[in-house]
């Protein structure tokens, strides 16, 4: 059935769609006798891979709103204990900061037990899972709500920023050197979106992946209301499926799924579900492996094949296999 479908749409296809479309097809086809996907997504391995990158990335994000926080309290008497009282930004953020260190710890020992060969729980996995995507949820949440604390009514927009010394922050890897972009990232101000949507999409262009996605997640965090929403929750998807690893592209596979349950009707909504292929297709083994994701491939393909409007842009070359944004 897809093959015939295949070929009543396809024909005015270039070679390349259509080579890439009928393996797609046809491995998907090939892996009918193959059990559905289990909970969670890649090997245990991948998946602790993943939950790692997720909570270093509120880590950083938690810090830098923090360090602001800091420096704006440091000179206010009445704000000096405002660390350790919960009803406060600072207080919230940094009691969220220590429940993320908790979690990546029980991760990190639970990596070292697989990789080490120990014996462990499948389900200690499929928890930790869950509890990785709550507490990303809570700092999402607790960042956009803190933000008018870290409002600065003084916009710098334009300006050079001054370079502090690293700490843990971008240079979480070790000291010396600058760090930017910490200013950038934990003040809030009046078209800061639009800046940091300029200098994430140039880190990224850079290979500086980690950087440019902690950029653009601000601009999700911080500013719901800004014009780059959007393409910002694109660029997150694009740049995991530029850096081309394994647990990169299970995390394109996610955030371009997220991105179409926010703007199912965007004109960019065809290219991100070919993405969403293509994304599984890289990640297809030996032809006598589980064939899971391959059938993943298929489906949005036929999605894609089904709906008019994606059909169209196919035929004409605007549904491009490049990355999207960048």
């Amino acid at each position: 059935m897809g093959l015939g479908l295949l070929t009543r749409n396809m024909k005015s296809f270039d070679l390349k769609r259509v080579g890439f479309v009928f393996v797609v097809l046809m491995l998907g086809t090939s892996g009918v006798l193959f059990g559905q996907a289990k909970p969670g997504d890649g090997t245990v391995s991948q998946r602790l891979e993943v939950m790692r990158d997720k909570l270093e990335r509120v880590r950083r994000s938690l810090n830098s709103a923090i360090s602001v926080l800091k420096e704006e309290n440091k000179d206010d008497k009445n704000k000096k204990d405002d660390e350790k009282k919960l009803e406060t930004p600072l207080g919230r953020l940094v009691a969220l900061d220590k429940d993320v260190s908790r979690v990546q710890s029980d991760v990190n020992n639970l990596r070292g037990k697989v990789d080490r060969g120990e014996k462990y729980e499948r389900s200690d996995v499929d928890s930790l899972e869950q509890l990785v995507n709550e507490v990303q949820t809570r700092a999402d949440t607790a960042q956009l709500e803190t933000a008018s604390a870290r409002a600065n009514p003084t916009s710098t927009l334009g300006q050079p920023r001054e370079k502090k010394k690293k700490k843990k922050f971008l240079g979480i890897f070790g000291g010396g050197g600058s760090d930017e972009y910490e200013e950038l990232l934990g003040s809030v101000q009046v078209g800061r979106d639009r800046e940091l949507f300029v200098v994430a999409t140039r880190e990224v262009r850079k290979r500086n992946f980690d950087v440019g996605r902690l950029l653009f997640q601000t601009i999700i965090t911080t500013y719901p209301d800004s014009p780059y929403l959007p393409m910002s929750k694109l660029a997150v998807g694009d740049s995991f499926y530029l850096e081309g690893s394994t647990s990169s592209l299970i995390q394109a596979v996610a955030s371009y799924q997220d991105w179409l349950t926010f703007f199912p009707t965007h004109p960019l909504s065809c290219r991100v579900i070919m993405k969403i292929a293509e994304s599984e297709m890289r990640q297809v083994g030996l032809p006598d492996r589980d064939a899971t994701r391959a059938k993943r491939a298929e489906t949005k393909l036929k999605v894609l094949l089904q709906q008019s409007q994606c059909r169209e842009s196919f035929i004409s070359g605007e549904a491009s296999t490049d990355s999207i944004i960048f």
